[in-house]
């Protein structure tokens, strides 16, 4: 029954199988395997029984014919004593024996069981992993149709109406330009021919006073523009740097800065060097950015993880191999950052891969412990994908002040010039 339980596992390691049918199956190993150990049993003490007969005939009842009435007495003595003693030797030998068979049995079908809960457990994870990605692939080829229908649906609509509003626009316009350039021709020939004779004398008087107005005009009108120019380049310089230094003071601590972003944008506009840095901003700014510190603190965690993930064999990424890399990662020294091991044959490559950019990560050099991080496959790279997502955020929060604290500092320069 144990070798059937056992042809019963491996045949269900190859061939995938109804859980309730796998059940069944498991059942009735193990009802077989009951029946044959007490069939066994039986079998045993029927023979002890046999042999204790055959020693008593040989013993006790080979000569009886040639005995007298004393003899017989002492002979039945003898048996009932030899009797008794074998009796309770026999019921100490009995209860040993059931007893290891009950733990031999129990043994075995607690090893069955465990096998059993472990295929179950891997068949139902396999099934559910493979319904969500069906529905999933599902939802997202549903979305895709909507979107795509209702883009071209927004298309059509808006080019109709832009083309019919072009020939509206178009009709009206050419219509009120004929009627008034026709009514305004009229009445500028009627005008034209009285003003013309009346403003000849008066503009030749004029003439000579209205060319020295005008060079004072050109005189005032530089130096006003000047003047302006001045006055709206330092409020804006003025209001972009305000801006731009409330939200560096946001981001370099890393508290949520929506406002002191949305700010800038308005300060700086939509183009221009400084709203391109802004751009590069993430998303995560508005709820704020982790900061070099806590980006070191957190690694410490990663760190640690990533190991144990790189050290799960490779094909084993169940919960055995999960125990595995945790054991293999407590067991094992991490390689020196100055060592590291480029193949298998040196080392556990992840491992040194983490390593190195743990130093980074000390030293503060993010964008190079992100480059490392790339480099990481499988398991490694998903377990660190987190940090590295945080991480990236802060490099390009990182440049973007870079930018508009220098782009803030040549507007200024520049304003300073002009003025002087």
């Amino acid at each position: 029954a144990a070798e059937k339980a056992t042809q019963y596992n491996e045949s269900y390691e190859t061939v995938p199988a109804d859980p309730a049918a796998a059940l069944s199956s498991a059942t009735a190993a193990m009802n077989e395997l009951q029946t044959t150990t007490s069939l066994e049993s039986s079998h045993t003490l029927a023979a002890a029984r046999a042999a204790l007969r055959s020693d008593l005939d040989q013993e006790y009842f080979k000569d009886l014919d040639t005995l007298n009435a004393s003899q017989l007495r002492v002979r039945v003595v003898q048996l009932a004593t030899e009797m008794a003693d074998r009796t309770k030797w026999e019921a100490v030998r009995l209860k040993e024996f059931l007893a290891m068979k009950e733990k031999e049995v129990g043994e075995k079908y607690l090893e069955i069981l465990q096998k059993q809960r472990l295929e179950f457990e891997s068949l139902l994870a396999q099934k559910l992993r493979e319904q969500e990605d069906t529905i999933t692939r599902q939802a997202n080829a549903a979305l895709q149709a909507k979107e795509e229908s209702i883009q071209s649906l927004l298309q059509a609509t808006s080019a109709a109406r832009e083309k019919e509003t072009e020939e509206i626009l178009s009709s009206e316009t050419k219509r009120i330009t004929s009627e008034v350039q026709f009514e305004y021709q009229q009445q500028l020939q009627n005008e034209m021919a009285a003003m013309k004779e009346k403003y000849m004398k008066e503009l030749e008087e004029h003439a000579n006073v209205m060319k020295g107005l005008q060079e004072k005009l050109g005189v005032l009108e530089s130096r006003l523009e000047v003047s302006r120019n001045y006055e709206s380049g330092s409020k804006r310089a003025h209001k972009i740097s305000a801006a731009a230094l409330a939200l560096a003071n946001k981001l370099e601590v890393g508290e949520t800065a929506a406002v002191e972003i949305a700010a800038l944008k308005g300060a700086a506009g939509d183009e221009g060097v400084i709203a391109s840095a802004v751009k590069m901003i993430p998303k995560s700014a508005d709820a704020g950015v982790p900061t070099v510190t806590d980006l070191q603190a957190a690694f410490d965690k990663t760190y640690a993880i990533g190991r144990q993930a790189a050290m799960v064999p490779e094909g084993r990424s169940g919960l055995e191999g999960q125990l595995l890399g945790m054991i293999f990662a407590k067991l094992s020294v991490p390689p020196s950052p100055d060592s590291v091991p480029t193949s298998e044959e040196e080392g556990n490559v992840a491992d040194g891969i983490l390593s190195l950019a743990r130093k980074y990560v000390q030293l503060g050099d993010l964008e190079k412990a992100v480059d490392q991080l790339n480099k990481l496959k499988g398991q490694a790279a998903y377990v660190v994908q987190d940090w590295k997502v945080q991480a990236s955020d802060r490099i390009s929060t990182e440049r973007a002040l870079k930018v508009i604290k220098l782009e803030c500092a040549l507007l200024n320069k520049d304003l300073v010039n002009s003025g002087s």
